[in-house]
């Protein structure tokens, strides 16, 4: 196929050029699919900035909505409003002990139960049923420039911290109790700090330069983690945060490098003493 003609089907394409990766574009894909699902979805209330994203009503009865790119990615056991939020709309659902029923599935956390909506399932039901594509091609063809993607975000929109960062990134790599994991946020790309022993990720690092550190992961998923009673009694040291199950780590100066970098070799030490 030409060039010309390549340019040309794209400027008369109508949707996403590719697969999302991240929550904005969960969005947006929501939002294109809204005359093609089976139940109808009038907005009534979106981007609240608050826990749940929007409130719709479906089918003339009112939901709640929260977005995520991953399923396993809702975080929210604990907040006041759980109970307001019905509906998880997601790009995939990597959550695997899900209730199925009516051709749909459902996810309990603390006794409250939320439909799952993935969207990659209804743009393939879409295209295979109408033929209809809402995105163009699929997955992105840089999907595997992970490193480069983050690091470029990192460097436009906190550049005093890449750095730093890139300093984190070396050491770890160095490290084969650690594996590095890329993937996609609300607005930023993920770098996630691995440990192969326990399968987990506590450490992680946004492309817009903040930096988390998790002591538990979500009950509601499975599989999910906590962290040696141990292990969260040191870090909690090293950060001074005795309460928050994830916790947003400072990096501003030489001590918050060295004590991210202390945290690392505390996870490496103890995924081989607790494995």
């Amino acid at each position: 196929m030409s060039e010309k003609k390549e340019m040309h089907m794209v400027e008369e394409f109508r949707g996403l050029l590719y697969n999302p990766m991240l929550e904005n574009e969960v969005v947006m894909l929501f939002s294109m699919l809204i005359p093609h699902l089976k139940d109808s979805f009038a907005i009534e209330e979106g981007d609240r900035g608050t826990f749940p994203d929007c409130f719709s009503l479906r089918n003339g009865q009112k939901v709640g909505i929260e977005f995520e790119f991953f399923a396993s990615n809702f975080n929210h056991e604990n907040d006041d409003n759980l109970t307001k939020c019905s509906l998880l709309i997601c790009w995939e659902n990597d959550i695997r002990n899900t209730v199925k029923r009516d051709g749909k599935e459902f996810f309990v956390v603390k006794g409250h139960e939320i439909e799952i909506l993935a969207l990659n399932n209804e743009v393939a039901k879409l295209e295979k049923d109408k033929g209809l594509k809402i995105i163009k091609h699929g997955e992105r063809p840089d999907i595997s420039r992970g490193k480069e993607r983050f690091f470029e975000q990192l460097k436009e929109i906190r550049p005093k911290r890449y750095d730093m960062i890139k300093e984190l990134y070396d050491q770890v790599k160095q490290n084969e109790d650690f594996e590095v994991k890329w993937g996609g946020g609300e607005r930023f790309l993920t770098m996630r700090f691995y440990v192969k022993n326990w399968k987990v990720d506590p450490i992680s690092i946004e492309g817009g330069g903040r930096v988390w550190v998790g002591y538990q992961g979500n009950k509601a998923i499975f599989p999910w983690f906590e962290l040696q009673t141990e292990t969260k009694s040191e870090l909690r040291q090293i950060f001074k945060n005795p309460k928050q199950k994830w916790y947003r780590v400072p990096l501003d100066n030489e001590t918050d490098i060295d004590n991210i970098k202390r945290a690392l070799e505390i996870l490496a030490e103890h995924s081989k003493r607790f494995d």
